[in-house]
């Protein structure tokens, strides 16, 4: 027995899954955007035509120019400064379900070298760091909370390959928390699309478990400590895999080896696989924009952006950053320190409550 036959073993839920989850497992939905609705006219029998010569049952679908694959999204908003602390909370409670439990170690997987399908790579803002050697983990999402860890997939033309990929988190029923810059700001027509449990091409819970984002919130061009943003996603996902709560960062945990940050980077498994660290401390914090740059030697690369950075509390996992990048300070004299950073302090909680209550 390899590994890949080992590592799905056992890894059975408490009780029967919902019935949402097993209509979203048994689905292989095909969506289709009209890019001209009040034109668009889909007669199938006249442009689903089966391929001659082919004794396996093989149909082709003509979209001609009308369609594209996938659900467009529309206009994302950015947040303005002013509105940056309109609200202080400090905790949202996560959402845990009752039919599976809760897994504190998944089970570790292979980190196998898959050739990516495309050219994308995690578009950056600037580089992450890996302090070597790396201690990254690839890990096997099938249970709560890690199969609420998906892959977020960016296209700026539909009607082509995706552009950029990252990491994002279910923080609600229909909300993934994920970093801005992940976001295609200024672009039209744009698509996302999240995959929860991505593993080796689909989600380990059914090819038809994912969904297209309708929206985005978030803030842009500000810093670091902000590069946070919120979607808003066409299918309520959250309803049956559950989310993680967040919470503003505190002082007093600095130094303390108490985190997890998780992520789909290229550099590992190919952006395959997610990957975990664990048990790092935030070493420092800046205020930075509307919110506060927590700083780390976690390793990270291209792919990890939008990534969770999460604790463990009584009542569940809460998640107190999302993984932006990397920075560098200059010291006196003539000294460099290389730093990754998330986007975190009560800018966080805020932005996901205000999703939870109006979307």
């Amino acid at each position: 027995m390899n590994i890949d036959e080992f590592v799905p073993l056992d890894n059975k839920a408490d009780n029967a899954p919902p019935t949402e989850l097993v209509e979203l497992q048994q689905r292989s939905p095909l969506y289709l955007t009209a890019l001209k609705p009040e034109k668009a006219e889909m007669r199938f029998t006249e442009r689903l035509n089966r391929v001659p010569n082919s004794n396996q049952g093989v149909w082709e679908l003509d979209l001609g120019q009308e369609f594209i694959l996938g659900q467009l999204g529309e206009d994302g908003e950015a947040i303005a400064r002013s509105k940056s602390a309109e609200r202080e909370v400090k905790s949202v409670k996560p959402n845990i379900p009752n039919w599976s439990g809760i897994t504190y170690h998944p089970k570790l997987s292979e980190p196998r070298f898959v050739p990516p399908f495309r050219g994308a790579k995690g578009k950056r803002v600037i580089p992450h760091y890996v302090f070597e050697p790396d201690e990254r983990q690839v890990y096997y999402p099938d249970s709560y909370p890690w199969r609420c860890i998906g892959k977020i997939l960016v296209w700026t033309n539909p009607s082509g390959g995706y552009a950029w990929s990252g990491t994002g988190v279910l923080v609600g029923r229909n909300i993934v928390l994920t970093c801005s810059h992940l976001c295609p700001w200024g672009v039209s027509p744009w698509m996302m699309q999240f995959i929860p449990a991505y593993y080796d091409g689909v989600s380990l819970l059914g090819s038809g478990v994912y969904s297209y984002v309708q929206t985005y919130r978030g803030y842009r061009n500000h810093g670091q400590g902000d590069d946070m943003a919120v979607l808003k996603l066409y299918t309520p996902l959250g309803d049956s895999l559950g989310w993680f709560g967040s919470k503003t960062y505190d002082d007093d945990w600095e130094d303390g080896a108490y985190w997890t940050k998780c992520g789909y980077p290229g550099a590992i498994a190919s952006a395959q696989r997610p990957s975990r660290i664990t048990w790092f401390p935030i070493i420092d914090d800046d205020n930075d924009g509307a919110g506060v740059e927590l700083e780390y030697h976690a390793d990270a690369s291209d792919g990890d952006s939008g990534g969770p950075v999460f604790g463990w509390w009584d009542d569940g996992p809460y998640v107190i950053g999302t993984h932006s990048g990397g920075e560098e300070e200059y010291q006196f004299p003539f000294s460099i320190v290389r730093n990754n950073v998330a986007a975190g302090g009560s800018a966080l909680p805020n932005l996901i409550i205000w999703a939870q209550n109006n979307w």
